[in-house]
Formats: C-alpha cells, sequence, structure tokens
C-alpha cells in the first residue's frame, strides 16, 4: 500500500468515528438527555452574543471545510488560510474576555461585601418535551 492509500483510508476511518459520535449526540439530544435550551445563555439565563458568535463562526468554517473536502478531486484535506483562523481566533477569544469581564465583575461585588446575583435561568417559550421538569403528553386517538 502507498502513502496515499494509507491516507485516505486514515480519512475515511476518521470520517466515520466523528460521524458516529455525531449520532450518538443527535441521538442524545433528541431523547432528552442533553438540554440545548441555554446553549447561547450565561448562568443567569441571559442571551450571550459571544457565545451565539462562536456557534455560528463554528459552524461556518466547519461546514465550509466539509464543503471544500467533498469538492476537491481526489477528496483531500485543503489549506486553511491564516484569516479563517484569526477569525476563529477572535470569536473565542471574545467569548473568553466576557467571561473575563464576567468573573472580574463577580470579584468586585465580592469584595465590596455584596454577593453577585444567582437567578435562576429564565423560562423559555420552548418547551423540552419529555424533560425531567415536564411530563411528555400522550397523544389524543
Amino acid at each position: 500500500m502507498n502513502s496515499a492509500t494509507i491516507g485516505l483510508v486514515i480519512g475515511w476511518i476518521l470520517t466515520i468515528f466523528i460521524g458516529v459520535l455525531a449520532a450518538m449526540i443527535l441521538i442524545k439530544i433528541f431523547k432528552g438527555d442533553i438540554d440545548l435550551n441555554y446553549i447561547i445563555s450565561d448562568e443567569n439565563g441571559w442571551a450571550s452574543l459571544s457565545r451565539f458568535q462562536f456557534l455560528i463562526f463554528t459552524f461556518v468554517v466547519a461546514m465550509s471545510l466539509f464543503y471544500l473536502i467533498l469538492t476537491k478531486t481526489p477528496p483531500g484535506y485543503p489549506a486553511i488560510p491564516k484569516e479563517i483562523l484569526a477569525l476563529l481566533g477572535i470569536s473565542g477569544g471574545s467569548y473568553v474576555v466576557s467571561k473575563g469581564i464576567q468573573s472580574s465583575r463577580d470579584v468586585s461585588l465580592k469584595e465590596a461585601g455584596e454577593s453577585p446575583e444567582k437567578k435562576e435561568p429564565k423560562v423559555t417559550n420552548t418547551p423540552v418535551v419529555g424533560g425531567p421538569e415536564q411530563p411528555a403528553e400522550q397523544p389524543v386517538p
């Protein structure tokens, strides 16, 4: 076997492995084991722009890379431009900075003798069917 064939076999094995992991995660989401209600919100239930931006940038880059791999003949891993990596770094950095600002606010409130607000997450208008807080409705015959 030459190195190109070995590389292709390893690539397909990794692709199948990642696909199986993704299927397992989707099944857990569908069953309600993984709750996505607060995927882009902070601990208090407020929407987080930095989390949303990081999520969208990651999906756009991942789908673009997947498309480039599929359209290349023969299938192969394309060169990723430095600009795309810089955008992903800026996006991840904005999330880290927002967490640092939030942590700094909490520390300064503790030093002032006040405790940071700890609220229950806000209830959304998107119910989780069959989640732990509510039973799944039975269909009416």
